[in-house]
């Protein structure tokens, strides 16, 4: 829910933004606008995807809104999406509540869905890609995906993203990797600030070592990969050339351009690569926020603790004393994906190993329930005991005592 929180002299904003946020994004949220001055509780249950707009114009801002904005963040700690608007630039200061929030001015000669606004509530949410600021990393090998890569480099540096490209020119013409500096490492550090990798999957690409090492290592990290799959027209073969990546189902078939074009991606095609990459971020920021939400929620209620071990890969620890001496603790894996992708599993496995056992491990995976036979196969590969179960499973598993669910 998207709750316009508005002083008063500010209704008029408020009553534009909330049209202007249902034109940007439909029936993805809910928008409710609230007098500050009349403010109460949060009209809703809380929820991953919860953002406060303050509306203010700097004088004067009254003590039930300031209250409005305490509670709300009291509320969710980690979650809180708070986003300041200050309608009167000459006075930008947040209210007091919100005071170590940055504020946003309000830009009145740019309104509409499209508008800074919109935009920057859409970019926290998810549902947009805030500002196109993505860090996307270009995998490819040179002796017949360079021109591709360097098209692409181009092309989405242009729109506002930051790509990266072994071989791409800065403005003083060295490349982003130096020569006689250590590549793995600058490779390694590349991918661990990525949001996404492209993987430019040419007949070349499988007996490259480096590429193979940077689809291991984004696997290591838990980094989505989009594979895009060139082929000639008489290849009947589908999907990616690398059988791990077969299993996300996920990527984009293209024909084989004209070897020595420097141009082989026509406008059509870098819109279609472009839009499925931004489709694919905003996704994955969605499940990264709305899935350890729910799970914690579900445990919590139950009387558990919570606590994040590691935020990046998404690893939690849940624990609760059952009595004086019997405690039970369950290590959790929310997965980034929406099926079971067997990197993930295994760099689950590898994190249980490194951290210790609880008394319960839990591989959490979003998108359709799978049936009891598919998830048998995958408990059967892993060399630890893990159990795999959808999130909306959790609520049954925990009630059970950890019962395995079905035949798993």
């Amino acid at each position: 829910m998207i709750v316009i929180l508005y002083q008063d002299r500010c209704r008029d904003v408020a009553d534009k933004t909330a049209l202007e946020l249902v034109d940007a994004f439909a029936d993805q949220v809910t928008i409710a606008p609230i007098a500050a001055d009349s403010a109460g509780g949060w009209p809703a249950e809380i929820s991953w995807d919860d953002l406060l707009i303050v509306l203010y114009n700097g004088k004067d801002f009254p003590a039930s809104g300031n209250a409005f904005i305490a509670d709300y963040l009291e509320k969710r700690p980690e979650t809180a999406l708070l986003l300041p608007v200050a309608l009167n630039t000459a006075l930008p200061k947040p209210p007091e509540a919100a005071a170590a929030i940055k504020a946003l001015p309000y830009d009145a000669a740019a309104p509409g869905p499209k508008g800074r606004l919109v935009n920057r509530a859409g970019g926290m949410l998810g549902l947009r890609l805030q500002g196109r600021d993505s860090k996307i990393f270009l995998s490819y090998r040179a002796s017949d995906g360079a021109a591709i890569a360097n098209q692409l480099y181009d092309y989405l540096l242009a729109l506002g993203h930051r790509p990266f490209l072994d071989e791409a020119r800065e403005l003083d013409g060295d490349t982003k990797i130096l020569p006689g500096t250590a590549v793995q490492k600058e490779i390694d550090e590349a991918l661990a600030d990525a949001n996404l990798v492209l993987l430019i999957d040419t007949p070349a690409a499988p007996v490259s070592p480096w590429i193979k090492h940077e689809v291991d290592t984004a696997d290591s990290l838990l980094l989505p990969i989009l594979p895009l799959c060139f082929r000639d027209a008489g290849d009947p073969r589908q999907g990616p050339r690398f059988r791990s990546l077969l299993a996300l189902q996920r990527w984009i078939a293209l024909p084989l351009p004209v070897a020595g074009s420097t141009t082989p991606l026509t406008s059509a095609q870098l819109d279609q690569i472009v839009d499925a990459a931004e489709t694919y971020l905003c996704e994955i920021f969605q499940r990264k926020c709305r899935v350890p939400f729910l799970v914690e929620k579900e445990f919590v209620s139950k009387g558990f603790a919570w606590k994040v071990l590691d935020k990046r890969l998404l690893m939690f620890e849940s624990s609760k004393n059952l009595s004086v001496r019997l405690h039970t603790k369950v290590l959790s894996h929310c997965s980034l994906f929406d099926q079971i992708y067997p990197p993930a599993i295994k760099r689950f496995c590898e994190f249980l190993s490194a951290t210790g056992r609880g008394n319960y491990s839990l591989f959490m995976y979003d998108g359709e329930l799978l049936a009891a036979p598919q998830l048998q196969e995958f408990v059967e590969s892993q060399p630890q005991e893990v159990i795999i179960l959808h999130h909306q499973e959790l609520a049954a598993l925990i009630d059970s005592n950890f019962t395995k669910l079905g035949t798993v």
